[in-house]
């Protein structure tokens, strides 16, 4: 299971336009979290660079922002990543590899002008942007980075910027599961945002992904409509879920940007194309119905409840932020977490903007760009609110 998990992040490095690094070990701190002094002033806020330790095998790189004036403690957002290797700006690469968004910076950013601390690092396995180490990354499963949460709240708690009464978990996507059961965990949590946030299970997410929208996307890139796509055709595919099939299906493990291969078990007859129905199809039904195949799908990436099963006990202001144009979590999932504890979750819903609450026209080609000023001034009204 492991080789079949770091051999899909290797898939997914090579999606995202990141090459990863040569493995090297991380040195876990003799403390919980290192480092200190005063912060450095710039544009309205201060920065002070962390390091985490997760646990005994690895240390995660963090930093906190706050306010550029006064002595605090500020009521402080923590920010938890999407799947995958995150770092801790959230940072995302378009086609040509240039940098489109960070908007985990861009959050630390304003909320941090606007008078909270924020928390924010390196997921497990990762050492910063573009250099991972795989071996910890395949242990990043959901319950894991549960775990790995309830160590950085206890180091935001030990900053003297930071009011350890009001701490608030912000969860994107993978997050929002985290986000929602440290905070289950951890009754002193004062408040939790979901941003995207999956709750009908991972196998129905992946077939609304790649079912329901890439599949119709990639028949509107079958140029000849033959109903099979070459390499060449693959290689068109636009940012979105549909993108991130490729790595799923189509590229083989030893697949190059420079030299693409197709995969074997999915090019059956081996003819350089996929067919969308007799190839593709039985392909995405396998890896969505079978944990053999499928590590998202391993007991250790989805928790025993899901997020609508455990809103009613968090029993603290809970506020949904989903895009209408989501292409990865639809959002009827908010909508069922929102059902569950009606009396303290808020959903706020976006039309136009998908999983990075970015502008978005098709969730099928939901690329993740900055985040909408809608989206982070609907936070902030809801974070001033609750004080």
């Amino acid at each position: 299971m492991r080789k079949v998990l770091i051999g899909l992040l290797v898939l997914l490095l090579m999606a995202a336009g990141c090459a990863p690094a040569g493995r090297s070990a991380a040195g876990a701190g003799t403390g919980s979290v290192t480092g200190g002094g005063a912060g450095a002033a710039e544009g309205g806020l201060r920065r002070r660079a962390l390091t985490i330790a997760l646990d005994e095998t690895w240390s995660s790189a963090a930093e906190l922002t706050y306010p550029a004036e006064g002595a605090g403690p500020w009521p402080a957002v923590i920010l938890f990543h999407g799947s995958g290797p995150v770092d801790m700006d959230a940072a995302q690469v378009d086609a040509t590899g240039k940098v489109s968004s960070a908007n985990f910076r861009l959050l630390a950013e304003r909320l941090s002008a606007e008078g909270f601390a924020v928390l924010r690092f390196h997921k497990r396995g990762v050492k910063k942007f573009g250099d991972y180490d795989l071996e910890q990354s395949a242990q990043a499963t959901t319950n894991q980075l549960i775990a790995d949460a309830a160590r950085v709240i206890a180091a935001a708690r030990e900053q003297p910027e930071v009011d350890g009464g009001r701490i608030y978990l912000y969860g994107w996507s993978q997050g929002a599961q985290v986000a929602a059961h440290a905070a289950l965990a951890d009754e002193a949590v004062a408040g939790v945002i979901l941003q995207g946030p999956p709750t009908s299970g991972w196998s129905e997410t992946l077939r609304y992904q790649h079912l329901e929208l890439g599949l119709r996307l990639l028949r509107e890139l079958d140029a000849d409509g033959d109903g099979k796509l070459a390499v060449k055709e693959w290689l068109t595919v636009p940012a979105g879920p549909a993108a991130l099939m490729g790595s799923f299906y189509v590229w083989a493990p030893d697949s190059t940007p420079w030299s693409p291969k197709m995969r074997a078990d999915t090019d059956r007859d081996g003819d350089g194309l996929i067919d969308l129905e007799a190839e593709l199809r039985p392909a995405i039904d396998a890896l969505a119905a079978n944990p053999a195949v499928n590590p998202m799908m391993h007991p250790a990436n989805e928790p025993a409840r899901s997020i609508a099963e455990i809103a009613p006990d968090l029993r603290r202001p809970v506020l949904i932020l989903h895009g209408e144009q989501d292409g990865f979590v639809p959002v009827t999932d908010g909508e069922a977490i929102a059902a569950a504890a009606p009396e303290h979750v808020t959903l706020r819903r976006f039309p136009g903007l998908g999983h990075a609450l970015s502008a978005t026209e098709d969730p099928a080609r939901d690329g993740f760009g900055p985040m909408d000023e809608a989206a982070i001034g609907a936070l902030l009204e809801w974070l001033r609110a609750q004080d």
